[in-house]
């Protein structure tokens, strides 16, 4: 049962490495998450603040991009390309298959998320000692962010991993451009998920109809908001593992049911 989806995953990976773009993606990613301390001294005063607004929304920004323009064409190529035909027959099931591609697709983006962490890893680990020597007594805050910053390293990658999968799914219902397109807007539109709550709010005068539908969108949206905590990070405030666990497992079971819907629309489609 394994052996076929980690051939499929393997493949999948070695391929993904030998996409210009994708890796061109990942070089810029790093350069902008280097080059942060230096945009720092933009704005003196605030230069830890941008560094980790910089750092960490780099790799969660490029980490989405990566999973959407890789991830819409995973098995798009294999139909246009006709190697979906013999990779069938081996026999791989479609549901290996499916699971397999976005195996090789999650071992990618880990890899890819685990350089640009190492990147600004380094970045702050120059720059932070700088700013504990001139803030003594905030040497307790400066400490509790390089556990917190791991974190939300973490949590990026759930996040990235739940786009992923999204990515995967879009395409097997949709073009290559309408899928890249799709993705995009349902993580765009996820990060306001928040909003669509406080709309629905009957309190605030919501329409039956709009607390509906509004209220729809907010159960039915992944909630990206939730896996970014720079502001915590920012306060000094201590992440918990129970949050952390709490948002790993909601964003593992959309990612399921997410997955799910994609093995039966693809399990139904001609290739």
């Amino acid at each position: 049962m394994m052996r076929p989806i980690l051939r499929v995953a393997r493949a999948t990976f070695h391929e993904a490495w030998r996409r210009r773009f994708l890796n061109g993606i990942l070089l810029f990613a790093i350069l902008i998450i280097g080059s942060s301390w230096v945009f720092a001294y933009l704005q003196p005063g605030a230069e830890l603040q941008m560094i980790i607004d910089i750092g960490l929304g780099s790799i969660r920004f490029f980490g989405m991009l990566i999973a959407v323009f890789m991830g819409t064409r995973l098995i798009p190529d294999e139909i246009e390309r006709r190697t979906i035909h013999t990779i069938l027959a081996k026999p791989v099931s479609r549901a290996q298959f499916v699971f397999g591609k976005f195996l090789g697709g999650v071992a990618t983006i880990a890899v890819n998320l685990a350089l640009m962490g190492i990147a600004f890893y380094i970045v702050f680990a120059i720059k932070a000692p700088q700013f504990a020597a001139a803030k003594p007594e905030d040497a307790f805050i400066f400490a509790a962010m390089y556990s917190n910053i791991a974190k939300a390293i973490v949590l990026a990658f759930f996040e990235v991993w739940l786009v992923l999968g999204i990515a995967v799914v879009a395409s097997t219902l949709f073009s290559w451009v309408l899928s890249v397109i799709f993705t995009f807007v349902i993580y765009f539109v996820g990060q306001m998920s928040d909003f669509f709550q406080q709309l629905s709010d009957p309190e605030r005068g919501a329409s039956r109809i709009a607390q509906i539908l509004l209220g729809t969108l907010y159960r039915v949206l992944p909630h990206f908001e939730i896996f970014d905590i720079r502001e915590a990070i920012l306060q000094g405030t201590h992440t918990p593992w129970a949050t952390m666990f709490q948002t790993m497992g909601q964003g593992a079971a959309y990612l399921v049911v997410v997955l799910l819907i994609g093995y039966l629309v693809f399990n139904e489609r001609e290739v």
